[in-house]
Parts: structure tokens; sequence; C-alpha cells
């Protein structure tokens, strides 16, 4: 049914490194990636661009900001499916080709509904990127230490795109209007589209087909908890809130009951007999979901807090992404001595000190040096999970599963940001408006109190059409709001890397990825493919179960 160009595998390639096409393809790889993180980046720092041209409420802020990864862990399992069945090259064109035509309407989105309904196509056409580049990286990388640094790689990709997104999203807001930030990604898609052919043509499996009612129930359950979620913690108290989450709860319910029953699931659910598999995807979730909200304040402080412009900030943002780049490629020699659960547990408990040292910075007035450092060391620290968690979370699947792994690293990452930001976001927006709330000047009007209650750029915008005797205090008291708002998202960020590092330290104690050729990576030496040192199955099926398998050139999988 099906005609696949067959994969060629070089002799002597996992010996003695991968071959220079191998290497481009990786570089070619990455490009999906760094298109991802930067336009999240580039958006936290024109949110306030945004806001003053087309005024949106503090919810639809949210929505604009969150509303791609919330399509986009609702959808990204769909995705997997049909890399597996289809092919990771076929829907890596597809994916490429759809992203660029979602971001060049949001460019010229007239509204702010406008650019949310842009936003959420943007989120959807990205789903099939990340499982398909890593479906092929398994592919073309096929020794454990070769796949490792492959995927150290294709991770620090995003930390690529958070650094530079930045400076070139400022240039581009402080010279063009604030659509100029979609069309950035616009070429780079359609090139990645265009060059997509010169990677291998990997089978997929053909068969199975797609349940949509797994699909719908996916997207019903994540979008109403985190919508009826969100609307509860600003303190929208009422029927409709509390039903969406319940109802939410219950499709994500029907969703796990109807996965058990599937002969072909959305997502397998015998991937998490591994103990390996499910708390690798804890952890990313949690470590986006702790720090995502401070991330999204930082980038705006810079600019509302300590006065630098769009572009100074986005330059000096590339000083903890740069660190984040260095500590993910990095992460996996120290496997040679250590365990990953060491390598991600020190790291997040570093992150942790680093959010420490911000809250504590922005007790008074935090200097844009200390605040970097601090900043800093939260992305150096986190940077393993993100490199060595993924490998773990691929290689606990069968090859021939290795798009609906994949799936399941990006919708924990998602989900993991979705949360994060709406978490986030409330606490800063209620912190915000309960310490402005006390410090609005006398005299204000109380059209002109809502509004600069809604947001920073609200008020800013207000306090400069004010006369000087009440613009001014406006003005000190929004920024002294929003510090204190910021101060309280790190505040978050340091209790949940706690808890994150304590969840690694034990429920990957067991774990192992070793760069070795002739020892498997979990467990003993040479322990049963799919097995860890604590016994956990990384993978147990019924016996009745059919699973399609397609021709691997790398082997077993094994579980890390």
């Amino acid at each position: 049914m099906f005609d696949y160009d067959p994969v060629i595998v070089t002799p002597g390639a996992a010996e003695d490194g991968a071959n220079t096409s191998e290497q481009a393809g990786l570089a070619l790889l990455t490009v999906p990636v760094f298109m991802v993180a930067i336009d999240m980046t580039v958006l936290f720092l024109a949110t306030p661009t945004i806001a003053a041209a087309l005024e949106p409420t503090a919810t639809q802020q949210l929505w604009m900001l969150h509303i791609g990864d919330l399509v986009g862990a609702g959808l990204v399992l769909t995705a997997g499916r049909l890399v597996d069945r289809f092919g990771p090259r076929r829907l890596l064109v597809i994916s490429a080709l759809a992203y660029g035509s979602a971001n060049l309407l949001a460019a010229y989105a007239p509204s702010i509904e406008y650019l949310i309904a842009a936003r959420a196509l943007i989120g959807f056409s990205a789903i099939s990127m990340i499982p398909a580049g890593m479906a092929l990286l398994r592919r073309m990388f096929t020794s454990d230490a070769q796949f490792s640094r492959a995927v150290a790689v294709f991770m620090s990709a995003f930390s690529g795109g958070v650094a530079f997104g930045p400076p070139i999203g400022g240039a581009l807001l402080e010279n063009f209007w604030w659509g100029s930030i979609f069309l950035l990604n616009v070429p780079i898609a359609f090139l990645v589209a265009l060059l997509a052919p010169t990677l291998p043509k990997v089978p997929g499996s053909g068969v199975g087909r797609i349940d949509m009612v797994s699909v719908l129930l996916s997207l019903t359950a994540v979008a109403l908890v985190v919508y009826g979620g969100q609307e509860l913690a600003s303190r929208n108290v009422g029927p409709p809130q509390v039903a969406a989450v319940a109802v939410g709860l219950v499709a994500g319910l029907l969703f796990i009951r109807r996965q058990l029953r599937l002969t072909t699931p959305l997502l397998d659910p015998a991937l998490f007999a591994s103990r390996s598999f499910t708390v690798g995807l804890v952890a990313i979730l949690l470590v986006i979901l702790a720090t995502a909200g401070a991330d999204m304040q930082f980038a705006q402080y810079l600019q509302v807090g300590l006065g630098h412009s769009p572009f100074t900030a986005g330059m000096l943002l590339i000083i903890p992404a740069t660190l984040s780049i260095v500590a993910t490629v990095l992460a996996p020699p120290f496997l040679r001595w250590v365990r990953p659960s060491a390598v991600m547990g020190t790291g997040v408990l570093i992150a942790a000190g680093g959010a420490l040292l911000m809250a504590v910075l922005l007790q008074g007035e935090a200097s844009v040096a200390p605040a970097l450092a601090a900043v800093s060391i939260i992305a150096a620290g986190a940077a393993p999970v993100f490199a060595l968690g993924a490998v773990i979370i691929v290689n606990s699947a069968p090859a021939a599963q290795t798009g609906s792994a994949s799936a399941s690293t990006d919708v924990a990452g998602s989900l993991g940001n979705t949360i994060g930001l709406a978490t986030g976001g409330t606490i800063a927006f209620v912190s915000y408006q309960s310490r402005l709330g006390g410090t609005l000047p006398a005299g204000l009007d109380e059209a002109t109190r809502e509004l600069s209650l809604q947001s920073i750029g609200s008020a800013l915008a207000t306090a400069r059409s004010l006369p000087d005797e009440l613009g001014v205090p406006l003005h000190a008291a929004a920024i002294d709001a929003f510090a204190v708002a910021t101060r309280n998202t790190y505040a978050f960020a340091t209790l949940g890397l706690a808890v994150l590092a304590a969840v690694i330290l034990w429920g990957l104690r067991h774990a192992r990825i070793d760069s070795d050729p002739g020892v498997d990576e979990v467990g003993s030496e040479n322990p049963p493919s799919g097995h860890d040192e604590s016994g956990d199955e990384g993978r147990a099926l019924p016996e009745d179960t059919p699973v399609p398998q397609a021709p691997t050139a790398t082997g077993p999988a094994r579980a890390e």
C-alpha cells in the first residue's frame, strides 16, 4: 500500500560516529524545534506591545499565550499515531507547511480574537514536528551514545530559540509592527518543507486506524480542565467553571478507559508499565509547569520593571538561554560516571536555588546583573531534565512506537506549559491586582481604576495619558505591583522545582543510559530489553494484542 525508500545504515556508523548526511539531517531537524521556541519567547517579549495595540482583557491575554499549547496537548497524541502509521518525513512536510501558513495569518490578525484563533492554528500545525523529528533521529543514529548526543543537540535547539528569539523579536518590535514577529517563522517553515525530502524515508506501520472518539476525548479533557481551572483560580467561580472542570475530568477518565480497550489505541497504556517512562514524562511536565509563569513575568519585568527596551531585553535574555544550551549538550557525558537521576536531580536543586534567589532579590529593587545571574542558574539547572528525560522516554518504547512516545513527551511539555502559564499567570494577575488595588492614588475615576487593574500594559498606558499628579504615582504603583507579582511566580517556581527534584531522585534512581554499546542502558549489565533495575517492564502487551512493527535499523527498543 505504501512505497518507501529502503533505510541504509552505513557500516561502522555506530562505532565511528555519524556520517555527514546524518549530521546534516540532525541540523535540519533542529530547525522546527528552534521555530517553536522562537514563537514562544517572542510572544512573551511582545505581550506588552500587543496588549497596547489590541487591548485584550487579562483572560484574553492568557489565552493568547497558551492556546497553541492547549490545542497541541490535546491533539499531539493523534500526531504521534499518524507519524507511526504514515512515516515521519511525510508528516514533517505537512506540519511545516501548515505552520508557516498559520504564522502568516497571525501576523495580520486585526483583533485579539483573530490572534487567539491564529495562535490555536499555530499550535495545531506544529503537533507533528517533534514526534516526526524524534522518529527520524532514532533511525538515523543507531547506537545509544549517538542517539543520546543527537537528542541533546535536538533539545538544545529549543534553548537556541529561547536565546535568539528575544533579540530578533526585540529588533523587529522596535522597527516594525507587532505582527512582524510571526512573519519571522514563515520562510523558515517553508524551507524545512522544501528540504525535508533529503531526510531518510522511514517506513510507517501502514496499519491501524485513528480513533476519532479518542481524539475528541483527549482534546475535550485538556481544554476544559485548563479553562475551568484558570477561571476558578482567577476568582471567577460559578456553575459554568465548575462544570467545565468536571466534564473535562470525566472526558479524561473516558479517554483512559477507551485506550485500555482499543486494539490500536491513540496512546498505548502498556508504555506506562515502565516506571522510567512515566517518571520521565512527569519530570518534563513539572519542570515546565514550575517555571513557565516565571519566565513569562521576567521577560516583561526587564521592560516594565527595569526600563529596558524590547531589543535590549531580548539581548539580555541571551545569557540564560546560552547557558541552557551548554548545560543541555554537556548533560550526556556525565552519564559515564553517574546515573540520570543524579544529573537531573542535582540540576533541578540548583535551579530551585536560583528561583529562591530571584524571589529574594525581588523583595527590594532588583538590579539587572543579580537578576540575570539568578535566571541563568535556573536555566542551566533545568536543562538536563529535557536532554536526558527525552532519551529515557523514547528509548522506553519499541522503535515502531517512537512517534507515540515522543508525542507523549510533547503532551507533557505542552500540558506543563499550558498549566504553568495559567497557574503562573493567575498568581501574577491576582498578586498584581491585590497589590495595586491597595496602592492606587486617590483621585482616579472608577473606569481608570478598573482599566489599570487589568494589566501592567493598560496601567502604564493610562498613566501616560494622565496629568503628572496622577500619572506619576500610578506609574510607580503599577511597577511595584508588577514586581510583587513576579516575585510570587518565582516563589511558586522554587516550591515546584523542589518537589520535582524529589520525584526525579526517587523515581529514576534505578534508571540508566549507558554510553557503552555493549551494555544495556537500564539495570544490571545486559538485562532483558525493556526492564529497569526496579523490575518494571518497559513494555508489557497482552498476548492477544497485535502490534504492527516497522522495519528498524536500531534493533530492539531499550527502556532507560
